[in-house]
């Protein structure tokens, strides 16, 4: 709570009533940790225990309301929060679902309730209380309410904007140094160990994800966690992070090369370079997902670069991944103060692919980088 001013929670509340009446949606009932998190500043890793749900709820015109477990009372009181119920759990037979029935009874009739149910959010509630909770209130519309949230979400206040950008910060000085911290022969897992441990020291919070891949002239994936294998003459090793300070992520990659890297991989890594440094020129405010995912990969139109990667690049904050999509078929417009991360891949073969990552402001006329620079070439090791 200490992160945020008062007033931050309450613009936030303000805008998405705002976006409530638009929608004509009388009330949402936020259950997911990062929309938890985003309206009520309550920061806690209690969320990696599944037992208990935990219920916020604002509506049009009434103070938001926490409907919580026990245990929680005394965390939830240190925010601004004043509306508190909370329940004995774990409780199987009934966790909150009576309180929450009771609230939303309190709302017109024929009222429509919003829930995270479309995509890139998720009930953290038992499905089968959600569905109980349906049948019993017949007489209520129950509808997504993820639009309400992710267009107050996606655009960043000057806060946020200032953690986002210290913990891209701080991953930027990590990755720049990290050549001088390995060595030939070591292994994806001391690689990784060494980088957890300088993330740690310079002034990051958690580590949320780290993927790392390493092979001859690149890799197979890009998403899974080290192992022992050691990095030899012709490898690539590439590490992604998404780290937090203040509950925010940064989420972008390196790559290192070992010893003799073939020219192929080589030209490889540099268009992917040359693309981001041309679709960066065509960045501002106005331009769509879609032309700016044009701009990569018309720029890595290859016979053989079939990338299975899906999009490149997507929305970053208090997730590690929040909507937009680069993707062909988003066409969401770009808008000052949203961040974004740039990630286009190239695959070589089947079995061997390269990926470059950016994390990127959205500015008055134009953007800002927040994660350094990627080498314009393939930083060696010997």
């Amino acid at each position: 709570m200490n992160d945020f001013p008062k007033e931050e929670f309450a613009y936030r509340i303000s805008k998405v009533q705002e976006n409530l009446e638009k929608e004509n949606i009388e009330a949402i009932i936020i259950t997911s940790p990062s929309n938890f998190r985003y309206f009520s500043g309550l920061d806690s890793n209690f969320w990696e225990s599944p037992t208990r749900p935990w219920f916020l709820i604002i509506s049009k015109n009434d103070p938001i309301k926490a409907i919580i477990p026990s245990i929680g009372i005394t965390a939830i009181e240190k925010t601004f929060i004043n509306n508190i119920e909370v329940w004995q759990s774990p409780n199987p037979k009934d966790e909150g679902v009576s309180l929450l029935k009771k609230t939303i009874k309190n709302y017109p009739k024929n009222s429509n309730i919003g829930f995270e149910l479309a995509n890139e959010t998720h009930l953290r509630m038992s499905i089968q209380d959600y569905i109980k909770i349906k049948k019993e209130l017949s007489d209520y519309n129950f509808v997504d309410s993820s639009k309400v949230i992710w267009n107050l979400r996606k655009i960043k206040s000057k806060i946020e904007i200032e953690y986002i950008s210290k913990v891209c910060s701080i991953a930027s000085k990590v990755f720049d140094n990290f050549p001088d911290k390995i060595y030939p022969k070591i292994n994806e897992r001391e690689a990784t160990s060494i980088f957890k441990k300088e993330l740690i020291n310079n002034g990051i919070d958690y580590i949320m994800y780290m993927a790392c891949a390493s092979g001859q002239g690149g890799y197979d994936q890009i998403i899974a966690n080290p192992t022992e294998k050691q990095l030899v003459n012709g490898d690539i090793l590439v590490i992604d992070t998404g780290s937090t300070l203040k509950g925010y992520f940064c989420d972008f990659d390196r790559n290192f090369g070992f010893g003799k890297i073939s020219q192929t991989s080589l030209d490889a890594y540099k268009k992917l370079w040359e693309a981001i440094e041309s679709t960066l020129e065509i960045i501002k405010p106005g331009i769509s997902c879609a032309e700016i995912h044009s701009s990569l990969s018309n720029y890595l139109i290859q016979e053989n670069n079939n990338s299975s990667v899906g999009r490149m690049g997507h929305g970053l904050g208090l997730q590690l991944t929040e909507p937009p999509s680069i993707m062909q078929n988003d066409k969401t417009i770009i808008e000052k103060n949203m961040i974004i991360t740039l990630e286009p891949s190239i695959e070589l073969n089947n079995n061997v692919m390269l990926v470059q990552e950016e994390n990127i402001l959205i500015t008055e006329d134009g953007y800002k980088l927040l994660s350094t620079r990627t080498p314009e070439k393939l930083p060696i090791i010997n």
